[in-house]
This record gives C-alpha cells, sequence and structure tokens, in this order.
C-alpha cells in the first residue's frame, strides 16, 4: 500500500485527534440558557422577530445558488453543490421556525439542514482538492444528520459539534496544502472569516444586543448567510469571471 502523502497524513491526523478527543470528553448536554435570546421583541404578531426575519439571507443564498446550478464550469461537483444549495435553503426554513419557539424539540428542525449544507460543502471541498474521482457525499451527509439525530435522542451535544467544527479546523490546511482545481480560493477564505465572526456574534448575543438595535445573535445570521453566499460563489460559473485566487 503506498503511504499517504504528508498533506493528506496531516489531515488524517488532525481529524484522528479531533474524533478521538471529542469521544473521550464527557457528553455535552445542550444548555438551556442557549434558548434564552436577547432580542425577543415582536413585530407583526411574530415572536422574536429579529432572529426570525434574518433568516432571510439563507433563503436568498440558497435560491441564487441553485438559479445557478445549471451553468457551473465544473458540472463534476454538481452533486455535492446542489445539495449544499438546498440544504442552506432549507436552514432559513429550520431556523425561522426554531426561532418562533426556541426550545429543543424546535431546535432538531434548525440543525438538520445545517448539518446537510455543512457536510455538502465539506464533500465538495474534499472533492476537488483531496480525493480525486472519489465521491464522498453520502456518507458525509448521513454522517451529518445521524449527528443531529443523536443529540436529539441522548441530549449529547459531542457528534454534532465534531461534524460542524471539524471542517472548519481541515479547510485552512486544505486550502494551504492542496492545489486548486476549480474552486475559488479568496471567497473559501471570506467564508471562513464570516463564520468565525459569526459565532463571535453568537456568544456575545446580549451584549452586542445592549449596544446596538441588532442582537448578536441577529448578526450571526448575517454574517453566516454572507458565509453561505461566499461558499456558493466559489464554484465558477461560466456567465462569472472567474477569480484565479
Amino acid at each position: 500500500m503506498t503511504p499517504p502523502r504528508p498533506a493528506t497524513a496531516l489531515l488524517l491526523g488532525i481529524a484522528a485527534f479531533a474524533v478521538i478527543a471529542t469521544f473521550l470528553h464527557a457528553p455535552i448536554p445542550q444548555d438551556p440558557a442557549y434558548h434564552l435570546f436577547a432580542d425577543t421583541r415582536a413585530l407583526a404578531g411574530i415572536p422574536n422577530f429579529a432572529d426570525v426575519a434574518s433568516n432571510f439571507i439563507f433563503l436568498i443564498a440558497g435560491v441564487y445558488g441553485l438559479s445557478r446550478r445549471k451553468r457551473l464550469a465544473e458540472p463534476g461537483g454538481e452533486r455535492a453543490y446542489t445539495t449544499l444549495c438546498a440544504g442552506v435553503l432549507l436552514v432559513s426554513v429550520g431556523s425561522a421556525y426554531y426561532h418562533l419557539s426556541p426550545s429543543n424539540p424546535t431546535l432538531v428542525w434548525d440543525r438538520l439542514p445545517m448539518t446537510v449544507a455543512f457536510m455538502a460543502f465539506f464533500a465538495m471541498l474534499l472533492e476537488e482538492r483531496v480525493l480525486t474521482g472519489a465521491r464522498p457525499l453520502a456518507p458525509l451527509i448521513v454522517a451529518g444528520l445521524a449527528s443531529a439525530v443523536y443529540w436529539a435522542w441522548s441530549d449529547d451535544l459531542r457528534p454534532y459539534l465534531l461534524v460542524q467544527f471539524l471542517p472548519l479546523m481541515l479547510m485552512p490546511v486544505i486550502l494551504v496544502l492542496y492545489p486548486r482545481k476549480y474552486l475559488s480560493t479568496r471567497p473559501l477564505v471570506a467564508a471562513l472569516v464570516l463564520y468565525a465572526a459569526a459565532k463571535f456574534f453568537e456568544v456575545y448575543d446580549r451584549e452586542v444586543f445592549s449596544a446596538a438595535a441588532l442582537s448578536g445573535h441577529t448578526v450571526k445570521h448575517l454574517l453566516a448567510g454572507g458565509a453561505s453566499l461566499c461558499l456558493i460563489s466559489a464554484v465558477p460559473a461560466p456567465l462569472a469571471r472567474v477569480s484565479r485566487g
């Protein structure tokens, strides 16, 4: 058997470390305080209006992505790309539904499409730069959905957190060590920065709300939606000018 090249060995090492560390950790239950968002203002009879309405950006991103599906310059990645766009679109529905009445049962419908989007993007990146000729989409989608279902059944967040954050850990390594084939690097880097900022604002939900007209969680939605648009835009279409970055 041919040993993996150093870059692949590094990816496998990071992934193995993350998986082992995750499952050596004690089970992580969902904090009930997670559902207590800062901005509970209603508008037009819609509770938590800003957190509900800000999910519209995911709808825009998903529809935009699907609208350009038939014009992709690289049709080989169409399955993963289409799944990514559909996942982002469904996040707008699931997250809006959750924010109407935040609770563990409604949060499931937020997290299921999120795992689809995470895993579809990860599959697309692996197919394009790491696993030439392989098709990891189906097993990754199954793993993502299973992580959300497992959390809903057990109240243990460990697999879900692994599904969410392992691709983010591996993404910079892949972008640096593997050559670009067709995915534009700059939008991918922008997506990573925007998503990191989104997580920051999520943590400081109340502090942002006390200082601004919007809550940190609402800003998180807008930034994460922007990150989704960057991921979708990284896939070139012939009618768009493709960056060589």
